[in-house]
């Protein structure tokens, strides 16, 4: 259980204060997704140093009455910084992105600036549209590139245990439709996977 002796009364005054600004001036940043870096920061550093103990009797409780914000969204925040660190957050003052896109352009972020066909986009207001056309052209690239194929034996072994859950599930439904009303459309289904099975293995010499 989590201490809540207040040690110093001076401390105390400080971190109410600290509480009373960021819900004041902060909330509307944080809830509207536009935390900035300095925030995270800091929201990362009162979790660790649980610095909240002297004015909250817990996390959660200090993020509802001083930050204006959940427990989970100051988790969530602390989570990006620690996963992304600041560039993700300055980049989401300029635009929105999502940690999904944002780990697909991260390879590409350094310095402070998004590097992209040779040149270097600077996480600056004016360059915002230019930075939200490169991360469109870096995610299509990312998305088109192929995905490697398994090795064979790890593709069988995959197959293997698809066909292992499609048998189950033609045994379950065999026994929850027999006679019902979509009887007929199972057996359909079930003809044409046999019917391509003795293909294959004819196909196969097996």
């Amino acid at each position: 259980m989590e201490n809540t002796t207040l040690e110093h009364t001076d401390d105390y005054a400080v971190m109410l204060d600290l509480g009373a600004a960021l819900g004041q001036n902060h909330a509307f940043g944080l809830v509207a997704g536009r935390c900035s870096a300095a925030q995270a920061a800091m929201l990362q550093r009162l979790r660790q140093e649980k610095k909240y103990l002297l004015c909250s009797a817990n996390w959660r409780e200090f993020c509802t009455d001083f930050l204006r914000i959940s427990g989970s969204e100051a988790n969530r925040l602390i989570g990006l910084w620690e996963e992304f660190g600041p560039e993700y957050f300055e980049i989401a003052q300029l635009m929105r992105i999502s940690p999904e896109s944002y780990r697909a352009i991260a390879p590409a972020v350094k310095d402070g600036a998004l590097h992209h066909n040779g040149e270097a986009i600077e996480f600056d207001q004016q360059n915002s549209r230019r930075l939200a056309t490169a991360v469109s052209e870096l995610r299509n690239t990312r998305q088109k590139k192929p995905k490697p194929q398994l090795p064979m034996h790890e593709r069988i072994a995959h197959l293997d245990r698809r066909c292992s859950w499609i048998i189950a599930e033609f045994e379950e439904i065999s026994r929850k439709e027999s006679a019902g009303e979509n009887w007929l459309q199972f057996t359909s289904v079930l003809t044409r996977v046999r019917t391509e099975l003795a293909r294959i293995e004819a196909e196969n010499g097996l």
